[in-house]
């Protein structure tokens, strides 16, 4: 009992009411994450360039919604912002049990892409304007880690749901995406204060778009090579490991299992190590991990190189996608938070909208391993850049602090 109050005086009741949500909502969602792809390609009739089309529908929308989400909630508040995103995804969860056609799963997918354009920015915002900011990388590991708590236990009862009824799969997590709902409607206070939201009236220019938020959108750029091979690893990876593996359902359970017991195990001890590193320092070891996990993923063909895989992957986005998160958190005014987080999200949308597409050309014509050894050239050059640009943003701040301390002297 001594351990959880002191978890709980730790951290705000917004946060634990994430974590709440988080570990139920990954659980179930573990339980339908490594076999959805394997379905939808199922229901198809094995046409896997018509699956991939329709699953990048889901980040095509969320490129579309991403400044309309991180605008509602710089407005709108936080909670009625979170509410909105989880019954969303909910419906579209629920429409999946019953999709059988086509255009249905399409609309489902788009449905769900609203719901967490929605959902993403205005969690991460409510979670930093109620947490301090020494520990906001903290908290981001910690919802990680409870994540991969989830995971331990969801892929293993989703291969066995999935082996009785798919679709009962989906089922679990409009359940899960619901009472997650009810959990905010009655518990979850709101976190930003009417008189700080964003009420500006300026009009609006592309060019002083670009130039006023130039600092979160390079690193968004610079994070795509990331995004683009965990596209892989959701997607195409999943159809290459079945000519790698007869009994691939039970490798793909063991990889996602063994991701979430090292991250339990690490990621929180990671974020705390790193933390006395300069974020350059943070973009080098993290880029250079995610080099080494893209190469293993396109050689790896038996069950310990597999297990080494996931452990060099966890390693790299322990590390990396964590303090990236607190790094924006740091770079965003107080009144742009939910927008500064869509902004940085859209790689992940980029990603998930052609990678799938362009990474499933690559695996028919050049073969699953060219697939991975592209991706980790294209992460090197993406480290490159984002440790460039990231000591010129650092430069720039600090030139700011200079100023600001000389005018108050």
């Amino acid at each position: 009992m001594g351990k959880l109050s002191r978890f709980k005086k730790r951290y705000s009741t917004p946060v634990l009411i994430q974590f709440c949500g988080v570990l139920l909502t990954s659980t179930t969602g573990a339980m339908l994450a490594p076999f959805l792809i394997i379905y939808l390609h199922n229901q198809l009739g094995g046409n896997l360039i018509l699956s991939l089309i329709i699953v990048g529908l889901q980040p095509l929308t969320e490129i579309v919604l991403t400044l309309i989400g991180g605008g509602l909630t710089d407005r709108l508040g936080r909670k009625s912002i979170i509410l909105t995103g989880l019954l969303l995804q909910a419906s579209a969860m629920l429409g999946f049990v019953f999709a059988e056609s086509v255009w249905l799963f399409a609309f489902m997918y788009i449905l769900n892409g609203a719901g967490r354009t929605f959902y993403i920015p205005a969690q991460r915002a409510q979670i930093v304007d109620s947490t301090e900011e020494e520990k906001v990388s903290e908290v981001f590991a910690v919802i990680s880690t409870l994540s991969s708590l989830g995971m331990t236990v969801g892929p293993l009862l989703g291969f066995l749901v999935y082996s009785f009824n798919p679709v009962f799969t989906f089922g679990f997590q409009a359940t899960a995406l619901s009472l997650y709902s009810i959990l905010v409607w009655l518990k979850l206070p709101e976190t930003y204060p009417e008189t700080e939201k964003d009420v500006s009236k300026s009009s609006f220019t592309i060019r002083g778009f670009f130039s006023h938020h130039y600092s979160v959108l390079g690193l968004m750029v610079f994070t795509l090579p990331i995004s683009f091979f965990y596209a892989q690893t959701e997607t195409n990876y999943r159809i290459y490991i079945e000519e790698l593996f007869p009994d691939f359902l039970l490798m793909l359970t063991i990889m996602t299992t063994a991701n979430a017991i090292f991250s339990i195990s690490l990621e929180v001890l990671l974020v705390k190590w790193t933390e006395r590193f300069t974020m350059k320092t943070i973009i080098f070891i993290s880029y250079s991990m995610y080099v080494i996990a893209s190469l293993l993923y396109g050689f790896s063909d038996s069950l310990p190189l597999l297990i080494l895989t996931v452990f060099v992957l966890t390693i790299a986005q322990s590390i990396g996608l964590n303090h990236l998160l607190r790094y924006v958190s740091a770079l965003a005014p107080k009144q742009n938070r939910g927008l500064y987080f869509s902004l940085y999200g859209i790689h992940w949308d980029i990603s998930r909208t052609i990678g799938p597409l362009l990474g499933g050309i690559i695996l028919i014509h050049w073969g699953g391993s060219s697939l991975f050894y592209l991706s980790a050239i294209l992460i090197a050059i993406g480290g490159l850049g984002q440790y460039i640009f990231v000591g010129f943003v650092e430069k720039g701040r600090t030139e700011k602090k200079t100023v600001g301390l000389e005018v108050e002297v």
